[in-house]
């Protein structure tokens, strides 16, 4: 072997000696693979915990990614591809969101409740708050009947039709001798304050508190009848006959002839003087409000219909024919109730007389009979329908014919609202398709 060759021999082999050396050195990687893997995983664990809103909006975008991939190497086109996708991830969701989207619906749903609810307690605190700031704002300042307003001790002084008189302590024992007033005086005073009551009162025909004075002594406007059950007071209509007030007067019983107006005005005016009169100012000033807003609430409804529809109030006693016209209890039901007076219109004033002809000429679309069936409304409302004479009065011409109940509609108290209610669910049934609230509230309750 020459020298020349034995020398590339070894360097041959010395460079295979070298190469070996450094493949050797590299054989300790600096990270094996499963132990980057195990860190990546550990760190996306770490990101989850730190971001989970992040990761959940990304999850979703993955699998779109995926989904995409998949319809690439298929036959069909992308869209209907992801149609399909879309279609799957519906009818076949995935466990662990389905779980996730129950819970955050049932958290939704429990706070939207809870919302719901919170707003209810507001709006009952807000009504609450509303109507314990009205009655606070109301004041005895401006009602008829109180000489001093200020005065709100003993003794106290008012101003009737008989004039002014002292009372000199808080009532405990009251009669008024009034169907109208032993009405309010029951909204406005504890039942056993009301010692004793008229026949009339007890009387549900006329009487919309009968139920309540079944056991009350019954007295009549005799004053020796009045004096033996010991009145510390006794308040009464303008109807009480003047011989009787004297007579009690003379003997030092407090009485009190108070006017009995049925506007919506006077209706609570009444209220408040009888409630300044018994010591119940407070309680007057809850009730007043509670007839107020009941009484409005009927006219926001009524005073907007139109047309409105001509109502007349007949009635028959005797053979004689009875109209209600302006300025008369069942005309402001009438009005309130959102129809027309017709006797109104024809410029009949209070209860008057009329005759058929009478009737023939107002022309009333709708009659409403406020007469007592004991005292013949049924065969009244009958004889009307039958009546040759009327045949072309619009009201009988149509069956418009209507008894209703007379102690709503001639009460002098606040219950001919009862009476205004009745009527507009009469006229507009549409906009009161549920009866009214069957009565109104008594002091027992309020306490």
């Amino acid at each position: 072997m020459s020298g020349s060759r034995m020398r590339w021999l070894v360097w041959i082999a010395v460079l295979v000696i070298a190469a070996s050396f450094v493949a050797c050195s590299s054989d300790k990687p600096p990270q094996p693979q499963a132990d980057r893997q195990n860190a990546a995983a550990q760190a996306e664990v770490q990101q989850t915990e730190q971001q989970p809103e992040a990761v959940a909006q990304e999850q979703p975008q993955a699998q779109r990614q995926e989904q995409q991939s998949d319809a690439a190497v298929t036959d069909a086109p992308q869209s209907e591809q992801q149609a399909e996708a879309h279609e799957s991830d519906q009818a076949d969701p995935d466990p662990q969101q389905e779980q996730s989207s129950a819970a955050a619906s049932q958290e939704q749903q429990q706070q939207t409740e809870s919302e719901s609810q919170a707003q209810q307690e507001s709006a009952a605190q807000q009504a609450q708050s509303s109507q314990t700031s009205q009655a606070s704002t109301r004041t005895l300042d401006g009602v008829r009947g109180i000489v001093d307003p200020s005065n709100d001790g003993w003794p106290r002084e008012v101003e009737g039709l008989n004039g002014i008189v002292s009372i000199p302590a808080k009532p405990l024992r009251i009669i008024t001798a009034s169907v109208g007033h032993d009405e309010m005086t029951l909204a406005l005073v504890p039942s056993e304050r009301l010692v004793a009551v008229g026949a009339a009162t007890k009387n549900s025909t006329y009487s919309n508190v009968a139920a309540l004075v079944q056991e009350k002594a019954e007295i009549t406007r005799d004053p020796e009848v009045i004096i033996a059950q010991s009145p510390d007071v006794v308040v009464t209509s303008p109807f009480f006959p003047v011989e009787a007030i004297d007579a009690l007067e003379r003997v030092g019983v407090v009485v009190i002839q108070t006017e009995l107006i049925q506007s919506p005005e006077a209706r609570i005016n009444s209220i408040l003087l009888m409630g300044y009169i018994f010591g119940e100012e407070a309680r007057a000033f809850e009730f007043a409000d509670e007839v107020q807003a009941r009484y409005e609430t009927l006219i926001s409804i009524t005073s907007a219909k139109s047309p409105q529809p001509s109502v007349l109030a007949l009635t028959q006693y005797s053979d004689t024919l009875w109209v209600a016209g302006g300025n008369s209890t069942e005309g402001g039901v009438i009005l309130a109730a959102g129809g027309v007076n017709a006797a109104e219109v024809a410029g009949i004033q209070g209860n008057q007389t009329t005759s058929l002809e009478g009737v023939i000429a107002m022309a009333p679309e709708i009659i409403i009979i406020a007469q007592p069936i004991e005292f013949g409304a049924e065969e009244f409302r009958q004889s009307l329908l039958d009546n040759d004479a009327l045949a072309e009065v619009p009201a009988i011409r149509n069956g418009a014919v209507h008894v209703v109940e007379s102690k709503h509609f001639t009460t002098l108290s606040y219950w001919n609202i009862r009476g205004a209610e009745d009527l507009a669910r009469l006229l507009w049934p549409e906009d009161f398709p549920e009866p009214p609230a069957e009565s109104f509230s008594l002091a027992e309750q309020a306490e």
